[in-house]
């Protein structure tokens, strides 16, 4: 019994934190350390965006910015100045609308890169390529496991599985950018709770650094090592 309650405060103080971090907060409430000025003016952009965009599309938040980080360099690519285009989406014989013609580096046999020219979906603004991002996703059968996924590691998994992008670690990036700046703030309520855990976790391991932790919550909680 004694051993149980020292459990239940364990997990009591790891949920501050957690409660703390304001994971359950739709919009972000602070820009992690490590961006520039300019990437948190991006990540506050598409955030709101992808946020309202969530409620209808069923497509993941945290996600569809993530892939927005990743495929146009906080914005900063040719594609995104040049295009609107965040996503990297290409122009196939579905897309009526404007492209833009560059070239792309694609990996075939999962090691090696090659250089391809390749025409883009383009677009009149940011919000309308984050809505052709929605659509892309749910008028193709290939993406069904993405949407309405509320597992950020899932959903960034399902979405390599389909075939989204053809680098080896498409997936581990996603992960890596939403883990890294607390993206899964922008997925409020429940959808947000499993971004929680790690960040929780590395308050934790840096507070330990400074003042004790009870035994307890490093037994329960902290990996060893």
């Amino acid at each position: 019994m004694k051993t149980h309650r020292r459990y239940f405060k364990a997990l009591a103080a790891l949920l501050t934190v957690a409660l703390l971090l304001g994971g359950f907060s739709a919009t972000a409430s602070a820009a992690p350390s490590g961006m520039t000025q300019a990437q948190k003016n991006f990540v506050a952009t598409v955030g709101a965006m992808a946020s309202a965009d969530m409620r209808r599309s069923g497509v993941l938040a945290s996600l569809t910015i993530a892939q927005a980080i990743l495929e146009s360099g906080w914005g900063t690519s040719t594609l995104a100045k040049n295009a609107n285009a965040l996503f990297g989406i290409k122009a196939d014989s579905r897309w009526n609308g404007r492209v833009y013609s560059k070239s792309a580096l694609e990996c075939y046999d999962g090691v090696n890169y090659t250089s391809e020219v390749a025409l883009f979906r383009a677009y009149d603004s940011w919000q309308h390529s984050l809505n052709d991002h929605s659509a892309f996703l749910n008028t193709g059968s290939r993406y069904k496991a993405v949407i309405g996924e509320t597992n950020y590691r899932r959903a960034c998994n399902a979405i390599h599985r389909a075939g989204y992008a053809t680098g080896p670690d498409y997936a581990r990036k996603l992960i890596d950018l939403i883990e890294k700046y607390g993206l899964t703030d922008y997925d409020g309520g429940v959808m947000g709770l499993a971004g929680m855990v790690p960040r929780a976790l590395g308050f934790l391991r840096d507070a330990s650094a400074a003042c004790p932790l009870s035994k307890e919550i490093k037994t329960a909680f902290l990996p060893r090592g």
